[in-house]
């Protein structure tokens, strides 16, 4: 009980302070005139993913458990897509497909190449084609190259679409403030965020979850709120470019913590002693982010009793189903 409590509390203050966040990054990017989709996937995305690599980092760590750090990422990374069934829900004036620039089409299409990449590792990595160095992966050594590759080529996208004459103006607000602003919101979800999952940690304790299940699910929401915080104070300041870009940048971004949860699991390389559950739940996120690709590129506008478009509710159906396997393997195993 204490422990759903201290939960809940902290999962308030982190909605708090990412409502918080979100609208004084907005300011940030009319201020620096790089754009709502550049600071989403840079700055938001970033700041939010911080638990998740808290979280990964404890789990190889200390506890040298492969499945709970993957199923971290992993069920962050679906949960991350389910958000935009919430973001289409919260959308009353229309399907929010339709309010969304076209250039998140580049970062879903690099974040499938990278989900693909780990998908292949894990299926592939146990015994087909293992390569390490030292007792680091291979297969996570090439994410942050990739990474980089990537956020190089959205910036120049980015730079491309808008021209530096048609930049709007510094607004006459203190710098210095806003950054400070910014700056304090970004600890207290981190904070907050970084805490959430050891609560969650008792609660699994309590329920006697498999771990996988609970890594996949229940600890990938808890270190998932950051996004879920700044995705809804997107929408209240109807700043929808910033939260597809904090949704699809998190999921770019939680590769590169595969990557650093390898550097620290010392037992050998992290994919290879991963479930293979874990697959079924990359794959399931590769779907998802097809589905809001296609979404973005259809824009379709028929909703469901004028709440939802299908491809959301086909969104949250991929993510339950995934749920539903994941727990059936876990308890299989």
């Amino acid at each position: 009980m204490i422990a759903l409590l201290q939960f809940f509390a902290l999962a308030a203050a982190i909605g708090w302070a990412g409502f918080h966040l979100c609208r004084y990054a907005d300011k940030i990017s009319d201020r620096t005139g790089l754009g709502r989709n550049w600071v989403g996937l840079v700055l938001l995305s970033t700041i939010t993913s911080l638990p998740e690599l808290s979280s990964g980092v404890s789990a190889v760590w200390i506890t040298e458990n492969a499945d709970l750090a993957v199923g971290d990422v992993m069920g962050s990374c679906v949960f991350n897509l389910a958000l935009v069934f919430l973001l289409d829900l919260m959308s009353r004036d229309g399907p929010v497909f339709s309010k969304a620039k076209k250039g998140h089409l580049l970062s879903g299409a690099l974040g499938v190449i990278l989900l693909s990449w780990v998908a292949f590792g894990i299926l592939v990595g146990h015994q087909y084609l293992p390569f390490q160095i030292g007792h680091v992966g291979g297969y996570s050594m090439v994410i942050p190259l990739f990474y980089v590759l990537a956020m190089r080529t959205l910036f120049r996208f980015e730079a491309a679409e808008t021209p530096t004459d048609s930049r709007p103006p510094k607004p006459a607000e203190d710098g210095r403030l806003l950054y400070s602003y910014f700056t304090l919101a970004a600890l207290v979800v981190v904070a907050c965020g970084v805490a959430l999952p050891a609560v969650g940690k008792s609660i699994q304790e309590a329920m006697g979850w498999n771990e996988s299940f609970v890594g996949t699910i229940f600890v990938a929401i808890a270190t998932s709120v950051p996004e879920a915080a700044v995705t809804v104070g997107a929408v209240r300041l109807r700043a929808h470019d910033l939260a597809f870009s904090n949704l699809l940048g998190s999921n770019i971004f939680n590769m590169v913590i595969l990557s650093v949860d390898d550097l620290f699991y010392r037992k050998g390389p992290l994919l290879r002693d991963a479930s293979q559950a874990h697959a079924v739940t990359t794959i399931s996120a590769i779907l998802m982010t097809g589905l809001v690709l296609t979404a973005l590129i259809t824009s379709p506008k028929r909703r469901w009793l004028n709440s939802v478009t299908a491809l959301s509710v086909l969104l949250l159906a991929v993510y339950l189903v995934n749920a539903w396997i994941v727990f059936r393997m876990g308890a299989g195993g």
